[in-house]
């Protein structure tokens, strides 16, 4: 795997989901527009609540689809690897969950929405069939795990997009056309159904056609299919242990400050989502080198991967986020129009947290090469559920929200180097590189980077035209920056060839 073929894959796979990204954000916010005008506040409130419990379940299958990620990636970077033995057995593993998910939904999900959910009377007989057609939903999205798995593996981020974009297209064409019915809730529901059966037709088609792996053979390889389910157990496990503790932040908040602060924290939560977004596209593009490269032994080549990842989307996150910080008051009252109280506060913790999320996912995938993931997952997941009870404490003692959620970012950020601790000892990752390629040299640009910022903002207007402009130039010293004293002596060769191949 020559280095220039990695370098120039990572390139063309980061721009291709960044064109797909500011695309599908475009056409999907006009969507939620379309949607909540043509269903109307209540049939779009019956469509979530009966989404919500559909996907409490769909936990179940998250961690399948981290290991089936996993061990078909891994194959194919194998020497002598065999793909569609994994394949077949991951196919195997998907039948029999989906059989397992569809009867919990259809015995524990609909008691559920029959005895514990207000539906108005009047949407009770939509509601039951908006049931079933999400449930068809969601085991559709189920079968479809290893095809997508294998587009990833194979690094086909072009059909990956153009596969996205089709899929986000007929949903807005669906939210357009619900003004011709009557029932536009159940013809929302029908709508959500086929787009589903269609695409999963179309990664199905895409696969078999271009990849030989993705021929099924029924066979059992008990060997394999006992590594997956042990693999998808831990990661179900910790994806629970991550689920209880976000959602009980939620409640924490909401027994210490009212439904006030958990607006705030919600409306941080998509702040914290959308900045993610910005940085990960570039985690979606070399996480499949990432695993490959650990299973064909190319080991520096491995590490350069993980420390030049983490760095890359450290300093996407900067391009946003040194700006924010300097106009989070004005940004806010653009977005919000009259943000709420301690919406500011929030924001400006929240974005810290977009920051070691990012910085860790390529670390996260490096383990989950090594399938030595028990400690790793499960010990800080475990930990992180006593800030729980201490952020209550602190919430009730000191009567401030900015202390809670200032608790509650401190605590995740411990959990997260916590977790890179546990990566140190079961991967090729060491923490004197971590300091010096990742650490050191994004702290560095940071500082340098606010105080250009800082300056900017002192001699720019708190208006829009102001926030352009602070963008723009913001943007160009942040570049030169990363430049002079982010990368490495064999990034800033990469970096040079790279520009004298785009001027060619």
């Amino acid at each position: 795997m020559p280095n220039d073929y990695n370098k120039n894959r990572i390139i063309k796979n980061s721009a291709l989901l960044y064109v797909r990204m500011l695309f599908t954000m475009w056409l999907n916010l006009w969507t939620t527009r379309l949607v909540l005008a043509n269903l109307g506040v209540e049939d779009m409130g019956v469509y979530g609540v009966v989404g919500s419990i559909v996907n409490m379940f769909m936990i179940l299958t998250s961690g399948v689809g981290t290991a089936i990620q996993r061990f078909i990636t891994f194959e194919m970077g194998k020497k002598d690897g065999n793909p569609n033995s994994i394949f077949c057995s991951s196919l195997n593993v998907i039948f029999i969950l989906s059989i397992f998910v569809l009867v919990l939904l259809e015995v524990v999900g609909l008691w559920f929405l029959n005895n514990k959910v207000n539906i108005p009377e009047a949407s009770i007989s939509t509601a039951q069939w908006v049931f079933q057609l999400s449930v068809l939903t969601c085991i559709i999205n189920v079968i479809s795990i290893p095809y997508n798995a294998l587009v990833i593996a194979h690094e086909k981020m072009s059909a990956f997009a153009f596969i996205s974009i089709i899929q986000v297209i007929l949903t807005f064409s669906s939210a357009y056309f619900l003004s011709y019915f009557d029932n536009r809730l159940l013809f929302y529901a029908i709508f959500m159904a086929l787009i589903s059966i269609l695409i999963r037709i179309i990664y199905q088609i895409y696969c078999v056609a271009k990849f030989p792996e993705a021929q099924y053979h029924f066979f059992i390889n008990t060997e394999q299919i006992k590594q997956l389910l042990k693999f998808a157990g831990v990661s179900t496990t910790s994806g629970i242990l991550q689920v209880i503790s976000s959602q009980g932040v939620t409640f924490v908040i909401n027994w210490t400050f009212g439904v006030a602060i958990n607006a705030v924290y919600t409306i941080a939560l998509q702040l914290k989502n959308s900045i993610l977004s910005f940085a990960q596209n570039i985690q979606k593009a070399i996480a499949p080198q990432i695993t490959k490269t650990y299973a064909s032994g190319e080991i520096e080549l491995h590490k350069k991967l993980i420390y030049s990842g983490s760095k890359m989307q450290v300093f996407m996150i900067f391009f946003i986020m040194i700006p924010f910080l300097f106009r989070t008051e004005y940004i806010m009252q653009l977005w919000l129009g009259t943000p709420p109280k301690h919406t500011v506060e929030f924001m400006q913790c929240i974005i810290f947290l977009s920051l070691m999320y990012a910085s860790f996912e390529p670390i996260r995938t490096a383990v989950l090469a090594t399938n030595r993931i028990t400690k790793f997952m499960l010990i800080p997941d475990i930990a992180n559920l006593l800030a729980l009870p201490l952020s209550y404490i602190i919430g009730k003692i000191t009567g401030e929200p900015e202390y809670l959620i200032f608790f509650i970012v401190t605590f995740e950020i411990l959990a997260c180097i916590l977790r890179i601790y546990y990566a140190t000892k079961v991967s090729v990752i060491k923490t004197k590189d971590i300091i010096s390629n990742v650490i050191s040299r994004s702290i560095l640009v940071a500082l340098l980077s606010s105080t250009v910022c800082y300056f900017l903002a002192k001699h720019t207007e708190a208006s829009l035209l102001g926030l352009i402009i602070l963008l723009i130039i913001n943007s160009i010293s942040l570049c030169g920056i990363i430049f002079i004293v982010g990368l490495t002596k064999y990034e800033k060769v990469q970096i040079t060839k790279l520009i004298q191949n785009l001027r060619k």
